[in-house]
């Protein structure tokens, strides 16, 4: 699969195809989980500002982030500031903000924490999944270079670092496909599931499990590499230590008030 075109352009304006597909992934998000918030009987409002929250939160980490993984080369190419704010965006640093921002909103409301994690897992893995499709079409976040059939070039691309000409592994769409197996479970386990929070447990485990394996056959330099992993792989093992760490907590804490409950 070769791909010429990274951009379309709009009352003269060159917009990439990941900006918009970042769009239409929230978007997507947040509608899937309209029909969740009526299972749990969660207000529209509430859905709707813990979205804002979610949103805000999210652009922020994924730009923070995309800056702290790219300051050598920002420094490298003398990238302008405007240039900075405008493009680049990580996705662990989005997904944190959010959750960040979501873990704000249900404490500044009072709203129930795990219920409203539950509200947009499913929906954060299926719209990441367009969100990579629209990385492919963009030319970042591209693999290694292959030799064998299933691979993508690339004749111009948004990274200035992307390989032009050469074969290469098109890990956005093979994430892609894994984020959509992971939005399948994270549903099944929704609708099928008693506990709050399981969903959520679900897609942090089921996704930073697939992006650690995916980062080894990465080849964008740009995602920082110490120690032989890079810093998604880092935060992956973070992410996975916390999830476990707190459903271990939650086990403890169920099993503590049985105990209490059978004393008494």
């Amino acid at each position: 699969m070769e791909i010429e075109v990274n951009s379309f352009s709009l009352f003269g304006r060159e917009i990439p195809f990941y900006g918009i597909m970042f769009i239409v992934g929230f978007a997507v998000a947040v509608l899937t989980a309209i029909p969740k918030a009526r299972k749990m009987k969660l207000p529209f409002t509430g859905l709707i500002c813990a979205g804002v929250f979610a949103g805000v939160g999210g652009i922020l980490g994924a730009k923070l982030l995309s800056i702290l993984t790219s300051i050598r080369y920002i420094i490298e190419y003398k990238i302008p500031f405007l240039n900075i704010i405008q493009n680049g965006f990580v996705f662990y640093g989005g997904l944190l903000g959010g959750a960040l921002g979501l873990f704000l909103f249900t404490k500044m409301f009072h709203a129930p924490v795990l219920q409203y994690f539950d509200l947009f897992a499913a929906g954060t893995a299926l719209g990441h999944s367009i969100g990579r499709v629209g990385c492919l079409l963009s030319g970042c976040c591209y693999g290694l270079p292959t030799s064998g059939g299933f691979y993508v070039i690339y004749r111009h691309a948004i990274d200035p670092n992307t390989p032009l000409g050469v074969p290469l592994l098109p890990m956005q769409l093979i994430e892609s496909f894994c984020l959509i197996a992971i939005y399948i479970v994270c549903e099944i386990v929704f609708y099928r599931g008693k506990r709050a929070g399981v969903s959520a447990a679900v897609y942090a485990l089921s996704y930073a499990t697939v992006r650690f394996i995916l980062e080894f056959f990465r080849g964008d330099a740009i995602r920082g590499v110490w120690g032989g992993l890079s810093t998604s792989q880092y935060i992956s093992i973070a992410v996975v230590i916390f999830c476990l760490s707190v459903i271990g907590y939650m086990l403890f804490r169920t099993k503590k008030k049985e105990k209490t409950a059978e004393n008494e």
